[in-house]
Parts: structure tokens; sequence; C-alpha cells
């Protein structure tokens, strides 16, 4: 029981890990923080990687902005995408 419990527990530690660091990311690139914590704790480590990869680069500034934006909140210019 000893080790099967400790799997567990590193398993729901890194989960949970994962949810946190897909959460910061998501608020610092202006997403939803509680979707993606909830994302976190769903798919773990792969939420990060999807975390990281969501949002484009505005051509101008090269700011993170969402990926449906039409103009840059960081210099406002307009997006063609």
């Amino acid at each position: 029981m000893g080790t099967e419990f400790l799997e567990f527990e590193t398993f729901a530690f890194m989960q949970f890990v994962s949810a946190l660091v897909s959460a910061f990311i998501a608020e610092r690139r202006s997403g939803l923080p509680l979707f993606w914590f909830i994302f976190g704790i769903l798919f773990g480590p792969f939420a990060v990687a999807v975390a990281l990869t969501a949002g484009r680069r505005c051509p101008h500034c090269e700011s993170i902005i969402p990926k449906r934006a039409t103009v840059c909140r960081h210099c406002s210019r307009e997006t063609h995408f």
C-alpha cells in the first residue's frame, strides 16, 4: 500500500502543478485562468504545452495576443491574418 499511495500522491501533485502553471500562463496571455486550471488538472503537462502555444504574436510589435484579436492591445495596430 505504501508505494501505491506514493505513486498516486506524486501523480496528483504533478497534475496540480501543471494546473497552476497552465493558469499562470493563461493569465499572462489574457486567457481564462479558471478554464486552464481545470484543463491542467485533467490533462497535466499536456495542458502546459498547449497553454504555451495558445495565442499568436502581433506582426508589428511581437506581443502575444489572442487568436481572434483584430487589433493589438499593445501597439493598437490592426492584425491581418
